[in-house]
């Protein structure tokens, strides 16, 4: 390539790093405390962040007592804390009632998942120039860039989008110990491999990446393949040790919490994942049409069926990677869209390798047709993410909703619910973000402005006798409606039975006069978006 070409895919990978940024910090106060709720509205983020404040580590705390979760990315959120308080970037709040320091402390862990967001997208770009070249780099990175799922989960307080920047930098490190086979390498695959699973734990199935180069590499010599593998597996078990203390700093409660994950990922989450069929359909029919959008699906799919016909040792490898993660995930009771962002990088190198593959082998006229096709999906892939984006930019439905209760329902009126209310509900309570159910339930009691039914058991239809006002929320609604679970039916059969509804309060994804549905939404991609029922006694 001469050096006018490779200058303009260089300045490519600058725009396309910009796209990337400006795609995950758009909407990044979205749900953020305010006067109205003290919490996020995420129900993950207070979780992470209540267990990171209680870290000190220039004290020699760095025991959180969560380890739900692997400890790396609380100890970054810390340290960032920390610079930022020390430079004055931000308050300490005192209590819940300070939401603007609050606040701050929010945003100041979003932004570390922006960075390794965008981060990630230059991993890619990287992964795909050492697999086929620029013009493989290009449309990889571009294409995470703007893949919806990739974005929307790049902008939570959650260990999400770095566990997935760690597992990327591990694919790359990988591909560099298959070029050069070097101990540096070697050792780098190994902290990555470290790290990765020391931030969310399942990301250290990546490892299976660079045990695969050394067996590339070492058929000839099996006995110095099976040292340098060992070296390599004992090196990621330090670095996690190092990276995730818990381990031997405090055992009890790091089995607690990791059973408690294991146990949890094989039972289930309630009704969402009932009666959903396969894992690995779901994953790919729900999870991905919505995360990628069709097109691009449709186009990765095809990179995923031809990649094994190269048998070229990067295409494989990533490949391999790719389709172990997918097999992993789909045998699992629960099936957060969240789960599959490690997979998307390498996918999207594939389907990079696959647009350079027939760039390269067919002549003009093809060219044409595949530069057609590319465009379309990029296109389309464009405006989807866009839609899901700017989204996060119009009124929250839970506000929304809480202006209209304010609005329309007389002060006194007797609200009721079909569950304990949380960040699903809007927040007549500005403390109803908590995690306990206990708490949440006794704030309802603390309410003054109206007199708030909360049930002792969900979907209890007693609460409906005396109630005026009754507010649904879609988490609450969708999965007891489609699972046909039993109190709710006879729950809602009494609401309509005796109520009307009278507001509706919902987000739509458009981008001006296009449309995108909603229906089947992954149900961690709704968290900013839930659909909320207002319903008045006839």
């Amino acid at each position: 390539m001469n050096d006018s070409r490779e200058r303009a895919f260089k300045s490519g990978l600058i725009a396309i790093l910009a796209i990337a940024f400006v795609f995950r910090c758009t909407g990044i106060r979205w749900g953020i405390p305010d006067a109205l709720h003290y919490f996020s509205f995420h129900p993950d983020e207070w979780v992470i962040l209540g267990y990171t404040l209680g870290l000190d580590i220039p004290h020699g705390q760095i025991d959180p007592h969560f380890y739900n979760y692997g400890t790396v990315y609380l100890y970054l959120l810390h340290l960032a804390i920390l610079a930022g308080s020390t430079y004055g970037w931000i308050t300490m709040p005192a209590d819940f009632a300070q939401y603007e320091a609050f606040a701050g402390l929010y945003l100041t862990g979003r932004w570390l998942s922006v960075l390794a967001g965008a981060v990630t997208c230059w991993l890619a770009w990287e992964i795909g120039r050492r697999v086929c070249g620029y013009r493989c780099a290009a449309v990889s990175a571009l294409l995470l860039a703007v893949a919806p799922l990739h974005t929307l989960h790049s902008h939570f307080l959650t260990t999400d989008a770095t566990a997935t920047m760690f597992t990327t930098g591990v694919l790359l490190a990988s591909l560099a110990l298959y070029e050069s086979g070097s101990r540096r390498a070697l050792v780098a695959s190994a902290v990555l491999t470290g790290l990765a699973s020391a931030t969310r734990y399942n990301a250290g199935l990546v490892l299976i990446a660079p045990l695969l180069v050394l067996w590339w590499r070492g058929r000839e010599h099996r006995e110095a393949w099976l040292g340098r593998a060992l070296l390599l597996v004992v090196l990621s078990a330090g670095a996690f040790l190092v990276f995730c203390p818990g381990v031997w700093l405090n055992p009890e409660e790091f089995w607690r919490d990791f059973g408690y994950e294991a146990r949890h990922v094989r039972e289930g989450h309630g009704l969402v994942f009932v009666n959903t069929g396969l894992g690995w359909v779901y994953h790919y029919w729900t999870n991905l049409r919505f995360g990628l959008g069709l097109p691009l699906l449709l186009l990765s799919t095809l990179g995923m069926v031809i990649a094994p016909l190269s048998r070229r040792p990067q295409v494989l490898i990533l490949w391999v990677f790719v389709l172990v993660y997918y097999l992993f995930l789909g045998s699992f009771a629960v099936r957060f869209a969240r789960y599959l962002l490690p997979l998307l990088p390498p996918l999207m190198v594939l389907t990079g390798w696959l647009v350079a593959e027939g760039w390269r082998n067919t002549q003009q006229m093809g060219r044409v047709v595949l530069a057609v096709v590319v465009g379309a999906v990029t296109l389309y892939t464009l405006l989807w993410g866009m839609a899901v984006v700017l989204a996060l930019l119009s009124p929250d439905p839970r506000v929304r909703a809480l202006q209209w209760i304010r609005r329309e329902v007389p002060q006194g009126t007797t609200i009721a619910f079909a569950t304990i209310p949380w960040f699903y509900t809007p927040p007549l309570s500005p403390y109803w973000g908590e995690l306990q159910p206990a708490r949440r339930a006794e704030r309802a009691r603390e309410v003054q402005e109206y007199r708030l039914l909360v049930p002792d058991t969900e979907w209890d239809p007693s609460v409906l006798k005396e109630a005026q006002v009754v507010v649904l929320s879609q988490f609450e609604k969708d999965d007891a409606v489609r699972v046909r679970h039993a109190p709710a039916l006879t729950f809602l059969e009494e609401l309509e039975r005796s109520f009307r509804p009278v507001a509706r309060f919902d987000t739509t994804f458009r981008l001006g006069g296009i449309v995108f549905g909603k229906r089947d939404v992954p149900h961690d991609m709704l968290y900013p978006f839930p659909r909320l029922e207002v319903w008045k006694r006839r």
